[in-house]
């Protein structure tokens, strides 16, 4: 009976084998959906070959020297790592590690705050699809581990107010891997002044929850100066976040359309909350109000905070469901279900199978196996990158400064980097708005764009096939050296 009830999975082990399973065989999507990972690959390469962080741009010629500010060097490296080991296979598997862990981080102290197993299990399927949106190779990843980290830290502390020590350890992690470190900084001014209106004003100063979570906050506020950027990091992540003009620009800082069925799980947890909050005799803390009012209205302004708003969310939902249910509902269906299950499951072990479900997708990347649904296997998609046009280069070198795709710039860069520097890439941090918006200007053939690369000495292009700037560029007697269905590159007579 034991040995049986040593290979038998939990059921949550089953649901975090399926994310795992699923994310990794997400690949291909992932990595051809975004333009920066090639970036990141090639800069954590250089810290590790340098051992040093590099604090001004040398990748783009009109940034050269401009503060680069390494907001994400270490989490950079780590992908670097992953990249030397596997290859592209080895990125899809860090991330899909990474999202698995912190979703089963997610689904305990759902189970925890519900006493629920079947109803954690719900929502944290439910947090995970809604969160499936913004899934990419990037160092945001990171972030999505460490909120729920720095979540039960924070419950913690009503328990054990000692545990405010670990805040400014995992703030030294997270301001290293990641500008959502604010987030971090957030969530704990949201916790401390909740838990402030919860208390008597006479009763602050002798509080001593009050207090860790002040020491707690204070220390974490520090730091976030131990960066190679120092106290740089909070100005440049302020630019960037205040700056309207390239945040309407960067796609996953607008809002989702709604109407899309990717979005409809973050509504369906949305109206979840809602009614939990409405039929719930007992009220709700004020952090929880505080954590889900103000990430509720950010996940509607942009699209890049559905995760975030979806892993705050699952587990104070999942309190508020099961609740709700035992209040109006005591002899449900699902309860019963539940009192069932739950001591089943509990009693058995089965965590081998998520060491073998790891080990599996680890041997069949590493034979070159893909496990993706159309057998594309992890590789830069030749559609979305101009792998062909940069392999013609490689054997063609043009000299001059280029302009090239938004998109290309990381990826020609950690492909040909350093006998070229680029016009610009979507670390938009770096370029600020008057160099985004010289790139517009050119790229939608705005008045005077030919002035901008006149400006810049620019003699050749590599761009879109088809597109308007490839037919301006051929309209004033540009030679078109090389062309394919993604890409042509152009140079100026």
């Amino acid at each position: 009976m034991k040995l049986l009830r040593f290979f038998m999975p939990r059921i949550e082990y089953i649901l975090f084998a399926a994310i795992f399973w699923g994310i990794a065989a997400m690949g291909p999507i992932m990595l051809n959906s975004d333009g920066d990972l090639p970036r990141h690959l090639l800069v954590g390469g250089l810290i590790r070959a340098s051992r040093k962080v590099g604090l001004v741009d040398i990748f783009s010629f009109r940034t050269t020297g401009f503060d680069s500010i390494p907001h994400e060097w270490l989490s950079q490296v780590i992908f670097s790592i992953s990249y030397d080991l596997l290859g592209l296979s080895g990125v899809v598997l860090l991330s899909a590690l990474i999202v698995t862990l912190a979703w089963s981080l997610i689904f305990h102290d759902a189970f925890r705050r519900s006493g629920s197993l079947l109803i954690s299990l719900i929502l944290t399927g439910l947090g995970v699809s809604a969160s499936l949106i913004h899934i990419l190779p990037r160092p945001h990843l990171f972030s999505y581990l460490l909120i729920p980290i720095w979540i039960m830290i924070l419950e913690r502390l009503s328990d054990k107010p000692t545990a405010w020590r670990f805040l400014p350890l995992v703030m030294v992690l997270w301001v290293n891997m990641h500008g959502m470190f604010i987030f971090g900084i957030a969530i704990w001014g949201m916790y401390l002044v909740g838990d402030l209106l919860e208390i008597p004003i006479k009763d602050w100063s002798q509080n001593t929850k009050i207090r860790s979570m002040l020491a707690g906050g204070l220390f974490s506020l520090i730091a976030t100066l131990l960066s190679p950027s120092g106290f740089k990091i909070w100005g440049a992540i302020a630019s960037l976040g205040g700056n309207a003009y390239i945040k309407s620009h960067v796609v996953e800082y607008q809002s989702a359309n709604f109407q899309f069925p990717e979005t409809w799980p973050f509504i369906i947890l949305l109206l979840l909350l809602l009614a939990g909050f409405a039929r719930t005799q007992n009220k709700t803390p004020w952090k929880y109000v505080f954590l889900l009012t103000a990430f509720a209205g950010l996940a509607i302004y942009s699209s890049r905070m559905l995760p975030i708003f979806a892993i705050l969310a699952t587990p104070i939902a999942a309190k508020l469901l099961s609740t709700w249910l035992k209040e109006d509902l005591p002899n449900n269906p699902l309860q019963k279900l539940d009192e069932r299950v739950t001591p089943l499951s509990q009693s058995s072990n089965g965590f081998i199978w998520l060491v073998a479900i790891f080990a599996i997708v680890t041997f069949l990347f590493q034979s070159g196996v893909p496990i993706d649904l159309k057998n594309k296997g992890n590789t830069f998609d030749t559609k979305f990158f101009p792998v062909n046009a940069v392999t013609w280069l490689e054997s063609h070198p043009q000299s001059g400064h280029v302009f090239n795709e938004f998109d290309w710039g990381g990826y020609l860069l950690l492909k040909l980097w350093p006998q070229y520097q680029i016009f610009m890439d979507g670390h938009t941090h770096i370029y600020g708005e008057a160099l985004t918006r010289e790139y517009e200007q050119v790229i939608t053939l705005q008045d005077n764009w030919q002035n901008t690369l006149n400006k810049y000495q620019v003699t050749w292009a590599i761009v879109r096939t088809n597109s308007r700037i490839t037919q301006a560029l051929e309209e004033n007697n540009w030679q078109i050296l090389y062309k394919d269905e993604t890409a042509v590159i152009l140079r100026h007579p």
